[in-house]
């Protein structure tokens, strides 16, 4: 078999970052359901593993926010591991390292990765592979975690990627005639074609009837980024799962399913009403996350597997979790308080944020002090705590922890790449472990601005600098200007920027 096991390999993938992977919010999302973290305390060493690690950029900046951790990146593409390398030697990071390998081979033998890590993370590689590659992947995560250890694992589930499923084989028939160098225009004209089988919105087909969701979901295929649409279409391995089967894969490696990294998931109360007590009558775990990935049509699970849960009291558990340190992220004052989730849109009492929001305006606060400062019940906490997290108002506090000089010194080696046309979309935020968005116009922007020039000057610049990249803008630059004034002292806040 090629080298690639049938994965799409004639492209890089994007340059991703995923919040979800940062090991401050491995240990909320365990601690949420009971499960003390691999690390007794923030700032503890720890090493960090992860498979399938793409381009890179995501594990450099989680090395570079923290410098106490020591992080390996696995990729079987050659060409993620050159530009993975070459990041991390332009940033100046010394706690990182990439290893070109397959997961058959390290499964048969891990050598040095065997019981040596803490964190295992896997993020959209299991239902993209074959089934004896994602075998491998789930005995190679097993094998690489201490015992407690956090495997994460995301991946497409089933009932959400029904309507998709059709697309998907039929763009890879039209893959398979036309050829890996018409890879892409194969799946626009897939799309085209099953577009053709939906009829009008006034006179659908039996097909639209029956996916309804189809037609909202070939409509971005033209605007897709063509890098994505082939690593998330184009591969013989694509099959999205129902959960009780990933779970049971993972089992046979003595990787146990225990909480959501889609921190809202963790609290079934914010389900819809019409259908919550029917997921909260059954009792077996298997089939009550079934029920409730039926309920909500489920596309995407980001879930956390343990290999091995030491039994703890709930004093022990609170006691841990009291000790998490919180602080306001990018927070701007609102009276309403919505919740974007995949159990659909969740209202909070604006009191009850808005009290929280003010007790981190004071300075970061600890989950214990937020407690007896706010009067709230740990779990109704917990659970408006995990919504702002989510919603990005809320992140957690590692100023304590971080190398805040080498961080800067890393956003600094980013903005200049950035500028010079690399599609990075990312600064490392210190203050909270994590990274913030931060796009070409910032850059621009901020070096602008940094050149002392201001109003018309300023905007020109920015103009001038998306012109010699080839790029424009449909907003006026004066609005983004703005926007960009106003977020800075944030960004300076996290010690993003000086």
């Amino acid at each position: 078999m090629p080298w690639d096991h049938g994965y799409f390999s004639s492209t890089s993938y994007t340059s991703g970052v995923y919040r979800e992977l940062a090991p401050a919010w491995l240990d909320f999302a365990a601690l949420l359901k009971g499960h003390q973290p691999p690390r007794s305390h923030e700032g503890e060493a720890f090493a960090y593993l992860e498979l399938g690690s793409g381009m890179g950029l995501g594990l450099c900046l989680l090395a570079a926010a923290y410098p106490e951790g020591r992080f390996t990146g696995v990729d079987f593409q050659p060409d993620h591991i050159v530009h993975s390398r070459r990041l991390a030697q332009q940033l100046g990071l010394g706690n990182i390292q990439f290893q070109e390998a397959d997961f058959l081979s390290l499964a048969a033998d891990p050598g040095p990765l065997a019981a040596a890590h803490h964190y295992v993370v896997a993020h959209g590689i299991a239902t993209w592979i074959t089934a004896p590659i994602q075998q491998a992947l789930l005995q190679l995560a097993s094998a690489a975690l201490n015992p407690g250890g956090i495997f994460y694992c995301s991946y497409n589930t089933f009932p959400g990627w029904l309507a998709a499923s059709a697309f998907q084989h039929l763009g890879e028939l039209a893959r398979q005639r036309q050829g890996e160098a018409s890879a892409a225009k194969a799946f626009q004209q897939a799309a085209a074609s099953l577009t053709s089988l939906l009829g009008s919105e006034e006179t659908p087909s039996a097909l639209a009837l029956a996916q309804p969701a189809l037609r909202r979901r070939l409509a971005q295929i033209p605007t897709q980024n063509a890098a994505y649409l082939l690593q998330e279409y184009a591969n013989e391995g694509w099959q999205p799962l129902y959960v009780d089967q990933l779970h049971q894969r993972g089992a046979a490696h003595k990787l146990r399913f225990h909480a959501s990294a889609t921190l809202p998931e963790n609290f079934l109360e914010l389900l819809p009403a019409n259908v919550r007590p029917a997921v909260l009558a059954e009792t077996d775990p298997a089939l009550r996350q079934s029920l409730q990935d039926l309920a909500i049509n489920q596309s995407f699970r980001r879930d956390l597997f343990l290999r091995g849960v030491a039994a703890s009291t709930d004093s022990e558990l609170r006691q841990r979790l009291s000790q998490i340190m919180l602080r306001l992220q990018e927070a701007p004052a609102t009276d309403t308080y919505r919740f974007e989730t995949s159990f659909g849109q969740v209202s909070g009492v604006p009191e009850r944020y808005q009290q929280l929001e003010a007790c981190l305006a004071n300075g970061p606060r600890s989950f214990g002090q937020l407690l007896e400062e706010t009067q709230l019940q740990l779990a109704e906490l917990a659970k408006i705590l995990a919504l702002l997290l989510h919603a990005g108002r809320v992140g957690f506090d590692r100023w304590a922890c971080a190398d805040v000089e080498r961080a800067r010194h890393v956003n600094e080696q980013l903005l200049t790449l950035i500028r010079s046309g690399r599609s990075y979309a990312h600064l490392v935020a210190p203050a909270s472990g994590g990274s913030v968005n931060f796009s070409l116009v910032e850059a621009l922007l901020l070096d602008g601005q940094r050149r002392q020039l201001g109003g018309s000057e300023l905007e020109q610049q920015l103009l001038e600098g998306l012109k010699a990249l080839g790029r424009s803008i449909k907003a006026e630059p004066a609005a983004l200007l703005s926007a960009f004034l106003e977020r800075q002292p944030r960004l300076q806040a996290l010690g993003v920027l000086p």
